[in-house]
């Protein structure tokens, strides 16, 4: 597994550039195949990590009992216990198994395929501009974890608890297809940790200059009805998922404005600090043209008066 930077040269060919996009697409299969592997192999950890969410050592789960004890409201309390879950397909678990495996392993996976997506852009991007485009290497997995942990303790363990135990009538009872509570699980950790891109979104569109923190302002109205439909559209087809990922959505846009805002006085800061440096530039060369033409009209000064000098000289002497 080579991490080889690829060549700079903004001259590569199109041939080339296929060369290098097919060297990396081996390199990211094989590290994703070999963490298949790893994922299916200890099924058992993988597995236990999914379903965690229904016991009721989970700590989002231990965190509402005790909540529940404090302010002494059982509205706040999570009953996993009463999901039970059951399998309906033959080939249904080796599935689950395979799917799981799937997960683990692009999860693990996804620093390093950024890392190598960086490798492919890299020589389309300017030298000088380098070093800010890889914070976005570093922070896009960052916000990535950060919004699938959020999604995998927070949101999930509300979602499981309100779909699993919703009722309409006594007389039917809950009982879950696991292949149903899987996805429920992957979908709302996954949907959180797209949404957790948003701050990096905002921060790039910001930087070249087609978003701003007063328009960001503005619209906020608009901002959201456009998250409440990217929550339906990236949530399962239930309102408590929706309105559970939009509320963090809503807060990171909120940050966003602050980040746009930042943004925004660097650049002013760093304009100021041009247009002083260009107006230092221009006194000195003013300044470097005046001292020029005094010497040259010393100059001139100097010879006309020798020339004088040299005109009288003769004449003093035939006198």
């Amino acid at each position: 597994m080579s991490n080889q930077p690829i060549n700079d040269n903004a001259d590569m060919t199109f041939g080339e550039h296929l060369d290098e996009l097919r060297k990396i697409l081996f390199r990211v299969i094989g590290v994703f195949v070999l963490l298949f592997i790893v994922m299916f192999s200890i099924k058992g950890i993988v597995l236990d990590v999914i379903f965690a969410p229904i016991r009721e050592s989970f700590p989002t789960n231990r965190f509402f009992a005790w909540l529940a004890e404090v302010l002494n409201s059982e509205a706040l309390h999570i009953h996993p216990e009463n999901i039970e879950l059951f399998n309906n397909k033959m080939a249904g678990q080796f599935l689950l198994h395979i799917k799981s495996s799937i997960v683990g392993a692009f999860v693990v996976a996804f620093p390093y395929l950024i890392w190598e997506l960086w490798l492919f852009v890299k020589p389309a991007i300017p030298p000088h501009q380098r070093r800010r485009s890889i914070r976005y290497v570093i922070e896009t997995p960052i916000w990535f974890i950060m919004g699938l942990l959020f999604g995998y303790y927070i949101i999930a363990p509300l979602a499981i608890n309100f779909l699993g135990n919703y009722e309409v009538s006594s007389q039917i009872n809950n009982i879950i297809e696991v292949s149903s509570f899987m996805s429920t699980v992957m979908s709302v950790s996954f949907a959180a940790a797209i949404a957790f891109q948003l701050p990096l979104l905002i921060r790039l569109l910001a930087t070249i200059g087609l978003m701003t923190s007063e328009g960001m302002r503005q619209y906020r109205k608009i901002a959201v009805v456009v998250l409440l439909v990217f929550a339906a559209i990236i949530t399962p087809p239930d309102i408590v998922s929706q309105v559970l990922i939009f509320i963090p959505c809503y807060a990171l846009y909120e940050y966003g404005i602050r980040i746009a805002a930042k943004i925004e006085a660097q650049k002013a800061k760093e304009e100021a600090e041009y247009q002083a440096r260009m107006q230092q530039e221009q006194a000195a060369i003013e300044e470097a043209t005046s001292e020029a033409a005094e010497e040259k009209a010393t100059e001139e000064v100097t010879e006309k008066t020798a020339t004088e000098e040299a005109t009288e000289k003769p004449s003093d002497d035939e006198q």
